[in-house]
């Protein structure tokens, strides 16, 4: 073979690959984004129809060939349910693929468990804020409960510590209640592992009030002669569900959490132009939708505020702003301290990563 047909044959070749790598990367937005991470991205959710922006972008649960992290970010996906506390914690803190890369948590929440990960040598962070809650957690109570000062001497169920937690802390403390009489609630309090075992004690009358989150607050409200006493819709800068990972995960793997967030923005912005869809694909992967049906899913989506790239801007005070989060999670780590449900206070500047958020902003300002 001589010099002139090895030529033409390496030109050929390096034609074929040019093309290749062209529609590859047309195809995934990154090509650097396939060489992150060698398998589906793990990610822990609870059933909230908060989180509908990723579940959009990926068309379910499963990884798929099809979804937006795949398709256009080269990530395949992997969305799992963890509606108890504690499984969710050692699902995090085992890590994928048998466990989570990659958590919900809430500012609130993420003050009170931070300081415990990083005890048992876990760095976490908080990189995405996914959503505002307005309206989409509730206390439910009974019709003979009217005000938050007849909530003296009642018993109400709850998970400890976690968002539901927070709004009940919140409320307390803005009532008129005496501390002595704040305190006989605290001490009435019935912790339970989950949100659906708090919602079946308050349907089955062993307490008198319930605080949970949706679809869990319309499924409480089934219960005859039930109402919703105050909701996140009164309280509606407190909570904030924030996607969290670990330090070394956030390092090791950047391309990954970078696909995760533009395709999440992404997936904001199709469940917007697309309710019915979003609403069906959380009837068809968490069973507590698929019990409220089509209606009552839709609704429920209008009680949360899915945050966007400017969104995100803001609250970690990527503009040079105030940063939202910071303060969110300053005022709640010291009701924990308060309560001792910690014995420190992780500082809310040590509790986020914004590098991959910072990218994502200047990329676009160019």
């Amino acid at each position: 073979m001589n010099n002139k047909i090895i030529s033409v044959i390496l030109l050929v070749v390096v034609v074929i690959l040019s093309v290749f790598i062209y529609r590859l990367k047309f195809k995934t937005g990154s090509v650097q984004s396939l060489v992150d991470l060698d398998r589906p991205l793990v990610v822990g959710v609870v059933s909230w129809p908060g989180y509908v922006g990723g579940i959009m972008a990926n068309g379910g649960f499963t990884e798929n060939s099809d979804s937006i992290f795949t398709k256009k970010y080269g990530l395949p996906v992997k969305f799992v349910l963890i509606e108890d506390i504690d499984a969710r914690g050692k699902a995090f803190a085992k890590g994928g693929p048998d466990g989570v890369d990659v958590v919900w948590s809430t500012v609130d929440f993420w003050a009170n468990e931070l300081p415990n990960f990083v005890k048992g040598g876990i760095n976490g962070k908080a990189f995405l804020q996914v959503d505002w809650s307005r309206g989409g957690d509730a206390i439910v109570v009974n019709d003979y409960i009217k005000t938050v000062e007849d909530l003296k001497g009642k018993k109400i169920a709850l998970v400890q510590y976690t968002p539901s937690h927070w709004l009940l802390e919140d409320v307390l403390r803005q009532s008129s209640l005496l501390e002595a009489d704040k305190n006989n609630i605290r001490n009435k309090l019935i912790f339970t592992q989950d949100v659906p075992s708090a919602r079946s004690a308050f349907v089955a009358g062993q307490v008198d009030a319930v605080v949970v989150w949706e679809p869990d607050v319309k499924q409480a409200l089934k219960k005859i002669g039930s109402h919703i006493l105050i909701s996140s819709k009164e309280r509606p800068d407190i909570i904030s569900d924030v996607m969290v990972a670990k330090q070394e995960f956030i390092d090791k793997h950047p391309k990954a959490i970078e696909a995760l967030v533009r395709g999440w923005f992404d997936g904001v912005e199709e469940a917007k132009s697309n309710p019915d869809l979003a609403a069906k694909l959380l009837m068809d992967n968490e069973p507590m939708f698929a019990d409220l049906g089509l209606e009552a899913t839709k609704e429920s989506l209008s009680w949360v505020y899915w945050t966007n790239l400017a969104d995100n801007i803001s609250m970690f005070g990527l503009d040079g702003s105030g940063a939202r989060f910071g303060e969110l999670y300053d005022s709640a780590a010291k009701v924990w301290l308060d309560l001792k449900a910690i014995d420190n206070i992780t500082p809310g500047a040590s509790a986020v990563n914004t590098n991959i958020l910072r990218s994502v902003y200047e990329s676009v300002k160019k």
